[in-house]
Order: structure tokens, then sequence, then C-alpha cells
């Protein structure tokens, strides 16, 4: 084992203040792979990010003091879950998710690693108020496995699909799903179609692509897309994902 894996208490986390009590039934969401936070205008680029997003969907979180001090400044509360501590500094890596509400409950799943080094891709769930309106929204933020063959690739999809497979309100789905190849795309497709996924579809097409194959999604039920884009931005290795929904 190279890296030190979190003990089961260890894995969610939560900090960062709620600046609302319910999210209002219009609302805009981020998702973004952070890179672990490498590049110096990371700071910079969140901080505009932020200010226009009441949801944040984040990859890749790299957790120091440095980082964490500036995600509390956001108005945002924020669940995460860690996949590994670094072996510098023993930083927890993983996914985050950030919103102006405190969420009502977060569950994880990480039953998927990847080879050799073993380590875990999180999937986090987190149940968020709405305001005036009778079901919570249901956020699923995905960092999924890749360097493997596609049976684990399908797992981790299916176990995704599951967290929502019993829910009556509205659903957000988004993170790096690791689509680079067709039979990976071909899947995501199908997982989303049985769900009752729509995806979310950005003209002009900025997504950051490996082997010419976009990797970042954002996928929905019950809600309305009113206006969608893409971000270009050296402050990681992925362009953010913007939207603005409304609850139907």
């Amino acid at each position: 084992m190279f890296y030190k894996q979190p003990s089961p208490a260890e894995v969610l986390t939560a900090h960062g203040r709620p600046t609302q009590d319910a999210l209002p039934q219009c609302f805009t969401v981020c998702v973004w792979n952070w890179q672990k936070c490498k590049q110096k205008k990371w700071t910079e680029d969140f901080k505009k990010l932020a200010s226009t997003a009441d949801l944040f969907l984040a990859q890749e979180v790299r957790g120091t003091k440095a980082v964490k001090a500036v995600m509390d400044n956001a108005p945002y509360h924020w669940t995460g879950a860690v996949s590994f501590f670094s072996l510098k500094g023993q930083n927890p890596i993983g996914v985050a998710t950030g919103c102006t509400v405190k969420p009502i409950r977060a569950v994880f799943s990480a039953e998927q690693r990847e080879p050799v080094l073993r380590v875990p891709k999180m999937t986090l769930a987190t149940l968020l108020p709405v305001q005036s309106y009778p079901h919570p929204l249901l956020v699923i933020n995905i960092h999924a496995i890749n360097f493997t063959g596609l049976k684990p690739f399908e797992q981790n999809l299916q176990r995704a699909a599951e967290l929502l497979r019993d829910f009556n309100g509205p659903v957000l789905i988004g993170g790096d799903f690791n689509s680079w190849n067709i039979k990976r795309r071909r899947l995501l497709q199908g997982m989303s179609k049985t769900a009752g996924l729509t995806e979310i579809t950005f003209e002009p097409d900025c997504r950051t692509r490996f082997w010419g194959r976009p990797v970042d999604y954002l996928f929905v039920r019950g809600l309305k897309v009113l206006t969608a884009g893409v971000r270009v931005t050296d402050a990681s290795d992925h362009n953010p994902l913007l939207a603005r929904l409304q609850i139907r």
C-alpha cells in the first residue's frame, strides 16, 4: 500500500458554513476537477466560480491547510469524502460538495479501486433542502474509476445509479466519469437512460478531452436546464462546467 487509507470514521468530512437555510428552486451548479489544486491560478479561478454558483461539485480535492482556508472563505458548507492521504504532508484527497445550504444527509460509496495503488474512487451523495418544495434535491458527486477494464467501471456506474433508483425527488449527478473511450461512453449513456437522467449538453462544447472524448458530465432528473456552459481555464487539467437549473 503506497498511500494511507482513511479509517471509516475519517472518510466523511464537513467544514465551512451554510449561508442559506434552503436551496432556491432556481440555482447555479459548477462541476470541476481541481487536479489536486496544483496550478497557481486555482485559487483565483475558484473564487470567481464560487461567486456565481450555489452548488459546487469538486473532484481531486487536496485538503491542505491553504486549500481548506480558501474553501472556507467561500459561502459554502462543504461535505467531503476522503479517498486517501497523500504521501507528502498526509493531506486528504477525494471529492467535495459545497453548497450554500447544509445537507440533510450525506453518504458515500468507495467499492471500486484503481489497480496497483489500490486507491478507492469516491461517489458522494448529499440530500439538500429546497425552498418551498416537498422533496430535497439529491446530488451525486462522482470521480469514476480510471485505469481498469470495463467491468469495474460498469460496477462503479451501477453503484451510483443505485443511490438514486428509489428516490422520487429531483436529482443532479455530475463529476469526472473518466469516459475516455467509446465503450465507457456507451455504458455511461446506458446508465443515464436506465435512471431516467437527461445529459446536459454544452454549446460550444469546450469540455476537456482525453483521447478525444470528454470525461466531465452533468446529468439531471426533475430539473429544467436554463443555461449551460464551459469555462476554459489553465487552473486545472479540466475545464469547469456551469449550469443554471430550475426545479420543475
